[in-house]
Protein backbone atom coordinates (compact mmCIF):
# COMPACT_ATOMS: atom_id res chain seq x y z
CA UNK A 1 0.00 0.00 0.00
CA UNK A 2 1.06 3.83 -0.56
CA UNK A 3 -0.13 6.75 0.79
CA UNK A 4 0.36 10.14 -1.62
CA UNK A 5 0.52 13.03 1.01
CA UNK A 6 0.46 15.58 -1.45
CA UNK A 7 -3.05 14.50 -3.46
CA UNK A 8 -5.30 17.44 -2.75
CA UNK A 9 -8.24 15.15 -2.45
CA UNK A 10 -7.10 13.77 0.69
CA UNK A 11 -7.66 15.25 3.85
CA UNK A 12 -4.32 15.11 6.03
CA UNK A 13 -6.80 13.31 8.82
CA UNK A 14 -7.29 10.43 6.41
CA UNK A 15 -3.51 9.83 5.73
CA UNK A 16 -3.48 6.58 7.33
CA UNK A 17 -4.59 3.16 6.19
CA UNK A 18 -6.05 0.78 9.24
CA UNK A 19 -4.13 -2.63 10.11
CA UNK A 20 -4.74 -5.50 12.76
CA UNK A 21 -1.06 -7.00 13.48
CA UNK A 22 0.10 -8.27 16.99
CA UNK A 23 2.32 -5.47 18.02
CA UNK A 24 3.23 -5.57 21.93
CA UNK A 25 3.26 -3.10 23.69
CA UNK A 26 1.41 -1.50 21.25
CA UNK A 27 -2.04 -3.25 21.17
CA UNK A 28 -3.00 -4.78 17.75
CA UNK A 29 -4.88 -2.56 16.01
CA UNK A 30 -2.76 0.34 13.83
CA UNK A 31 -3.78 3.26 12.25
CA UNK A 32 -0.54 3.68 9.84
CA UNK A 33 0.40 7.06 9.15
CA UNK A 34 -0.97 10.44 9.84
CA UNK A 35 -3.82 11.04 11.79
CA UNK A 36 -6.43 13.23 13.62
CA UNK A 37 -9.00 12.05 17.19
CA UNK A 38 -11.72 14.22 17.79
CA UNK A 39 -12.17 15.96 20.99
CA UNK A 40 -15.50 14.28 21.65
CA UNK A 41 -15.14 10.68 21.75
CA UNK A 42 -11.77 9.98 20.05
CA UNK A 43 -13.01 8.79 17.00
CA UNK A 44 -10.67 9.33 14.09
CA UNK A 45 -11.60 12.31 11.63
CA UNK A 46 -11.71 12.09 8.16
CA UNK A 47 -12.31 15.68 6.88
CA UNK A 48 -12.69 18.97 7.54
CA UNK A 49 -16.22 19.08 8.36
CA UNK A 50 -15.47 16.82 11.76
CA UNK A 51 -14.43 18.98 14.63
CA UNK A 52 -12.79 19.72 16.98
CA UNK A 53 -9.76 17.78 16.95
CA UNK A 54 -8.05 16.90 20.19
CA UNK A 55 -4.85 15.72 18.36
CA UNK A 56 -2.81 14.50 15.81
CA UNK A 57 -0.95 11.27 15.56
CA UNK A 58 2.31 10.38 13.17
CA UNK A 59 2.26 6.52 13.75
CA UNK A 60 4.52 4.69 10.80
CA UNK A 61 5.58 1.71 12.16
CA UNK A 62 5.49 -0.83 9.47
CA UNK A 63 8.13 -1.84 6.55
CA UNK A 64 8.56 1.06 3.97
CA UNK A 65 10.68 3.14 1.61
CA UNK A 66 10.96 5.76 4.52
CA UNK A 67 14.61 7.22 3.81
CA UNK A 68 17.34 10.12 4.35
CA UNK A 69 17.41 12.18 7.74
CA UNK A 70 13.90 13.26 9.47
CA UNK A 71 13.36 17.27 8.34
CA UNK A 72 13.33 19.72 10.38
CA UNK A 73 9.81 20.60 9.49
CA UNK A 74 8.54 18.28 11.59
CA UNK A 75 8.96 21.17 14.51
CA UNK A 76 5.35 22.34 13.04
CA UNK A 77 3.18 19.68 13.67
CA UNK A 78 2.62 21.55 17.14
CA UNK A 79 -0.19 19.30 17.78
CA UNK A 80 1.20 16.07 17.64
CA UNK A 81 0.22 14.01 20.40
CA UNK A 82 2.31 10.82 19.37
CA UNK A 83 5.83 10.20 16.80
CA UNK A 84 6.15 6.42 16.32
CA UNK A 85 8.79 5.03 13.57
CA UNK A 86 9.36 1.38 13.58
CA UNK A 87 11.59 -0.68 11.22
CA UNK A 88 13.09 2.01 8.99
CA UNK A 89 16.49 0.70 7.76
CA UNK A 90 17.29 3.64 5.53
CA UNK A 91 16.02 6.40 7.85
CA UNK A 92 19.25 8.26 8.62
CA UNK A 93 20.69 10.97 10.91
CA UNK A 94 19.66 12.13 14.49
CA UNK A 95 16.49 13.39 15.48
CA UNK A 96 16.21 17.30 14.58
CA UNK A 97 16.51 19.93 17.25
CA UNK A 98 13.12 21.27 16.12
CA UNK A 99 11.36 18.98 17.76
CA UNK A 100 11.43 21.25 20.73
CA UNK A 101 8.98 23.21 18.73
CA UNK A 102 6.15 20.22 19.17
CA UNK A 103 4.61 21.46 22.42
CA UNK A 104 1.34 18.55 22.51
CA UNK A 105 3.95 15.73 22.27
CA UNK A 106 3.20 13.10 24.76
CA UNK A 107 5.43 9.97 23.58
CA UNK A 108 8.44 9.10 21.36
CA UNK A 109 8.84 5.91 20.18
CA UNK A 110 11.46 4.95 17.94
CA UNK A 111 12.50 0.63 17.09
CA UNK A 112 14.06 -1.21 15.37
CA UNK A 113 15.74 1.30 12.92
CA UNK A 114 18.53 1.30 10.97
CA UNK A 115 22.14 1.51 11.43
CA UNK A 116 22.60 5.53 9.97
CA UNK A 117 20.03 6.75 12.28
CA UNK A 118 20.56 8.15 15.60
CA UNK A 119 23.03 11.18 17.39
CA UNK A 120 22.62 13.45 20.21
CA UNK A 121 19.08 13.01 21.47
CA UNK A 122 17.89 16.93 20.88
CA UNK A 123 17.91 18.75 24.61
CA UNK A 124 15.01 20.18 23.35
CA UNK A 125 13.35 17.31 23.94
CA UNK A 126 13.48 17.15 27.54
CA UNK A 127 12.14 20.80 27.90
CA UNK A 128 8.60 19.81 25.95
CA UNK A 129 5.60 20.31 29.18
CA UNK A 130 3.53 17.60 28.12
CA UNK A 131 6.22 14.89 26.91
CA UNK A 132 5.28 12.02 28.93
CA UNK A 133 7.68 9.00 27.36
CA UNK A 134 10.49 8.56 25.08
CA UNK A 135 11.23 5.21 24.50
CA UNK A 136 14.11 4.24 21.99
CA UNK A 137 15.01 0.83 21.75
CA UNK A 138 16.27 -1.90 19.43
CA UNK A 139 17.60 0.84 17.00
CA UNK A 140 20.72 -0.57 14.74
CA UNK A 141 22.69 2.92 15.34
CA UNK A 142 26.12 3.60 16.76
CA UNK A 143 26.01 7.23 17.20
CA UNK A 144 23.36 7.71 20.07
CA UNK A 145 24.18 9.88 23.10
CA UNK A 146 22.20 12.28 25.81
CA UNK A 147 22.67 15.75 25.37
CA UNK A 148 25.55 16.98 27.89
CA UNK A 149 23.18 19.94 29.28
CA UNK A 150 19.77 20.34 29.16
CA UNK A 151 17.93 23.15 31.40
CA UNK A 152 14.75 21.24 32.72
CA UNK A 153 11.58 23.42 33.51
CA UNK A 154 9.65 23.24 37.19
CA UNK A 155 6.71 21.81 34.75
CA UNK A 156 8.31 19.06 32.60
CA UNK A 157 6.30 15.68 33.01
CA UNK A 158 8.67 12.86 31.87
CA UNK A 159 7.59 9.95 34.10
CA UNK A 160 9.40 7.47 31.22
CA UNK A 161 12.39 7.13 29.86
CA UNK A 162 13.72 3.88 27.89
CA UNK A 163 17.05 3.71 25.89
CA UNK A 164 17.56 0.17 25.57
CA UNK A 165 19.99 -1.78 23.67
CA UNK A 166 20.90 1.45 21.04
CA UNK A 167 24.76 1.39 22.17
CA UNK A 168 23.77 4.74 23.98
CA UNK A 169 27.66 6.25 24.54
CA UNK A 170 29.08 9.00 26.80
CA UNK A 171 28.48 9.54 30.65
CA UNK A 172 24.96 9.51 32.28
CA UNK A 173 24.31 13.55 32.53
CA UNK A 174 23.70 14.87 36.10
CA UNK A 175 20.92 17.04 34.54
CA UNK A 176 18.87 13.62 34.29
CA UNK A 177 17.99 14.15 38.02
CA UNK A 178 16.01 16.98 37.45
CA UNK A 179 13.14 14.73 36.04
CA UNK A 180 11.26 14.45 38.99
CA UNK A 181 8.38 13.10 37.60
CA UNK A 182 10.64 10.34 35.74
CA UNK A 183 9.14 6.61 37.43
CA UNK A 184 10.66 4.71 34.88
CA UNK A 185 14.53 5.09 33.65
CA UNK A 186 15.77 2.14 31.89
CA UNK A 187 19.30 2.96 30.33
CA UNK A 188 20.22 -0.93 30.15
CA UNK A 189 22.38 -2.48 27.28
CA UNK A 190 23.97 0.86 25.96
CA UNK A 191 28.10 1.84 26.53
CA UNK A 192 27.53 4.38 29.12
CA UNK A 193 30.94 4.67 31.13
CA UNK A 194 31.84 6.64 34.26
CA UNK A 195 30.09 6.96 37.18
CA UNK A 196 26.53 6.79 38.24
CA UNK A 197 25.83 10.46 38.89
CA UNK A 198 25.05 10.83 43.05
CA UNK A 199 22.39 13.31 41.95
CA UNK A 200 20.15 10.19 41.08
CA UNK A 201 19.25 10.37 44.43
CA UNK A 202 17.07 13.17 43.59
CA UNK A 203 15.04 10.88 41.54
CA UNK A 204 12.02 10.89 44.27
CA UNK A 205 9.56 9.24 42.12
CA UNK A 206 11.29 6.85 40.38
CA UNK A 207 10.21 3.11 40.62
CA UNK A 208 11.76 0.85 37.86
CA UNK A 209 15.28 1.83 37.41
CA UNK A 210 18.08 -0.18 35.32
CA UNK A 211 21.70 0.35 34.26
CA UNK A 212 22.37 -3.54 33.13
CA UNK A 213 25.05 -3.97 30.81
CA UNK A 214 26.85 -0.76 30.45
CA UNK A 215 30.52 0.05 31.19
CA UNK A 216 29.91 1.87 34.22
CA UNK A 217 32.20 1.84 37.18
CA UNK A 218 31.67 -0.12 40.07
CA UNK A 219 31.24 2.65 43.08
CA UNK A 220 27.92 2.87 43.93
CA UNK A 221 26.91 6.53 45.14
CA UNK A 222 25.18 6.53 48.57
CA UNK A 223 22.14 8.66 47.28
CA UNK A 224 20.53 5.39 45.87
CA UNK A 225 19.47 4.24 49.17
CA UNK A 226 17.18 7.73 49.40
CA UNK A 227 14.82 6.68 46.33
CA UNK A 228 11.92 6.00 48.37
CA UNK A 229 9.58 4.63 45.61
CA UNK A 230 11.88 2.03 43.92
CA UNK A 231 10.71 -1.10 43.32
CA UNK A 232 13.38 -2.60 41.16
CA UNK A 233 17.04 -1.18 41.01
CA UNK A 234 19.09 -3.28 38.49
CA UNK A 235 22.98 -2.13 38.43
CA UNK A 236 24.50 -5.30 37.05
CA UNK A 237 24.61 -8.71 35.78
Amino acid sequence: DSLNFLSPDLHECNWHKNYTRSNFPFGDFDPVGVFCEDKVDGNILLDDYQYPVEFMQVNIRIVNDMNGPLPPEIGYLMDCRSLMLENHLRLTGPLPQTMGNMAGLFSVALLLNGPNFGGALPSSLFQLNYLNTIHIQDNLGKNWSLPSNVQVGDVTQLERLLLVRNSFAGIIPPWIAKLKQLQTLDLSKNNFHGAIPEAIGDLSSVKYFNLLGNNLTETIPSSLGTLSQIDALILGE
